[in-house]
């Protein structure tokens, strides 16, 4: 392999397209980028993402000798890439909330079969992340649960579920996440805890996943100054990628960036430049994921300081052996998947549909939501980008939906209503027998957490029933004051909403149980 493949061999890029357009191919064809990674706005349809996949292949391989790493962040939940008419299964944290190792088994296996069909060979799941700050606006009930234990024993369940299926999977956000109150796609996180803590806590998730097998890890680009003085990002910290994670957890597997076109990087850093210190910090494969000249500058870069000895030869040459490796181990899955019956895919559906009512959770466990009389009023937030690693929701209301399924009334709210939009509201209720409330991140956007109670205070004026249901994180349930009922759905989807309204029509009793 000349310099530049091997530099290609070490880049994962995107593509802005539902084809491979000209930019593409040129980073291929002149750069010899080796992998790519896949987001929904890539994929029309499961048809289409198979024979997309299968182009990918063969012209990487044609132009590079090696088959690409095709990656996708399919975790479930609010982060989910594949298209609608594919299978898209709950959340972590809603998955634990069934408390069952064998709903997360199945979940992944459920996973692996739809990535299998269309040929993707990469997973960055699981979230390894201990998401202990509620109001962490990116992690969320994208981890688990809020404590190590329970992050540990699902997670570990998942990775190895994978593993039997042979998909490879990726944990992330090395060495956490979790404790966080900023996005680092947005900005550039801090944690202030030292290595004793971090041992005690974070990066316990971390180590059993490395004894689970987990073949690739997810580097964060957050600052940890009593670990790394140097005011750069785990990313870029030697010291925390290979003092802590090669040599200290004994990590032999990939290490994966985050994408490096975050702004934690590129405003803090610049592209181009992260890349070659997270290079030289010992990442092995670079994410740089949408299109735009950052992706050649950032070649240019890492080709220019190789020449001038910026990197340790021998450890580069290793990081190119590690990933020949794997992708031997793990590039094929899917190559030659055959088209699935209608009942196989039937039965994933109805599995899937059943993990989703698995995950519901009560407020206060096995208490009965009242029935909502012949006058329900549904009251939520439109549908908004959570975060910069949700995708955009398929379904824009979730008032006016569950008002379609129920038979009742429907107003749409502000993502965070302010004291004069909440008064209007109150100005339009209707004549009503329940109100039901959807909440999206109320926790953090506190105006839908004040509605509600406003919308309490009339309830129990008009002596009627109060429900909120909370799309996204749990946390907006303990918020509202007593007297109103609450149900967490977890995820803004159809597949969410169709299972609230059956509990709402009194078809089943959630046995999910909320994280403390």
């Amino acid at each position: 392999m000349t310099l530049k493949e091997k530099i290609g061999q070490k880049i994962s890029i995107g593509i802005a397209g539902t084809s491979m357009n000209d930019h593409f191919k040129k980073m291929v064809k002149e750069y010899k980028a080796g992998n790519v990674i896949l987001f929904r706005h890539s994929l029309i349809d499961a048809k289409h993402a198979k024979q997309f996949c299968k182009e990918i292949r063969e012209f990487v391989f044609g132009e590079t000798g090696h088959y690409p790493f095709i990656s996708v962040d399919q975790e479930g939940g609010t982060v989910v890439r594949l298209p609608q008419d594919m299978i898209n299964i709950p959340g972590a944290m809603a998955l634990a909330a069934s408390g069952s190792t064998e709903n997360i088994t199945l979940s992944a296996r459920i996973t692996a079969a739809e990535l299998r069909r269309v040929g993707i060979n990469m997973n960055l799941s699981p979230c390894l992340d201990i998401n202990c700050n509620r109001d962490n606006p990116v992690i969320g009930n994208r981890s688990y649960a809020v404590d190590t234990e329970n992050v540990s024993l699902y997670s570990s369940a998942l990775i190895k579920a994978y593993e039997e299926e042979g998909l490879m999977s990726c944990g992330k956000h090395f060495p956490g996440h979790g404790d966080t109150n900023v996005d680092s796609h947005l900005d550039l996180p801090l944690i202030d805890r030292n290595m004793e803590e971090m041992m005690e806590r974070e990066l316990i998730p971390f180590k059993l996943a490395i004894e689970a097998g987990i073949p690739a890890i997810m580097t964060a680009h957050i600052l940890f100054p009593k670990i790394e003085q140097e005011k750069i990002p785990a990313t870029m910290s030697r010291k925390i990628l290979q003092g802590i994670l090669r040599e200290k957890l004994g990590f032999k597997g990939m290490i994966l960036s985050d994408c490096m076109m975050m702004n934690a990087i590129k405003d803090f850093y610049g592209v181009a430049k992260g890349c070659v210190q997270a290079v030289s910090a010992g990442v092995d494969l670079l994410f740089i994921c949408h299109e735009s000249p950052f992706m050649e500058e950032s070649f240019i870069a890492i080709n220019k300081a190789y020449e001038e000895g910026l990197f340790d030869a021998n450890e580069f040459e290793q990081s190119i052996e590690r990933i020949i490796n794997f992708k031997k181990k793990y590039v094929n899955f899917g190559k030659d998947s055959d088209v699935e019956s209608l009942e196989e895919l039937d039965k994933r559906k109805k599995q899937n549909d059943d993990l989703t009512r698995s995950s519901l959770a009560l407020l206060r466990p096995g208490e009965k939501l009242p029935p909502l009389g012949g006058k329900p009023l549904f009251i939520g937030s439109v549908a908004y980008r959570s975060s910069g690693a949700a995708g955009k929701p398929e379904v824009t209301s979730f008032a006016r939906r569950l008002a379609e399924k129920l038979s009742g009334n429907f107003i749409e709210s502000p993502v965070n209503p302010t004291p004069e939009e909440i008064k209007d509201i109150l100005s339009k209720l209707p004549e009503v027998s329940s109100i039901i409330l959807g909440t999206a991140n109320g926790h953090i956007n506190r105006g839908q957490i004040d509605l509600g109670i406003e919308l309490l205070k009339g309830a129990d004026a008009r002596k009627i029933p109060f429900i909120c249901l909370a799309l996204r994180n749990p946390w907006d349930l303990y918020l509202i004051p007593e007297g109103s009922y609450g149900m967490a759905v977890w995820e803004y989807t159809e597949k969410a909403f169709d299972a609230a309204a059956a509990v709402l029509r009194g078809e089943f009793t959630p046995q999910g149980r909320l994280p403390c």
